[in-house]
């Protein structure tokens, strides 16, 4: 997945404490992203707002210790918005 704002690839980030997550700059992106996440590939996550994002809308999402980052990377990789 690009981001729109970016132009760059949304990669999954390691946080010591909560585990992968990914950042999303946009409303939009992330609405579009919370659709297919939820709905097609039934990914649970946590959302937060950084300040840095509060303009824009855009959000991160914390996925939790379980989850595993090479296989969110491979659903991130084939999304295409």
């Amino acid at each position: 997945m690009i981001d729109s704002k970016t132009q760059k690839r949304i990669v999954v980030l390691i946080d010591n404490e909560s585990g992968p997550y990914i950042r999303v700059s946009t409303r939009n992106d992330a609405d579009e992203l919370e659709d297919l996440l939820s709905g097609k590939f039934d990914v649970l996550y946590e959302m937060k707002y950084p300040d840095e994002f509060k303009s824009e809308g855009g959000k991160e999402y914390y996925f939790g210790n379980a989850a595993d980052p090479r296989k969110l990377q491979y659903i991130l990789d084939g999304i295409e918005l």
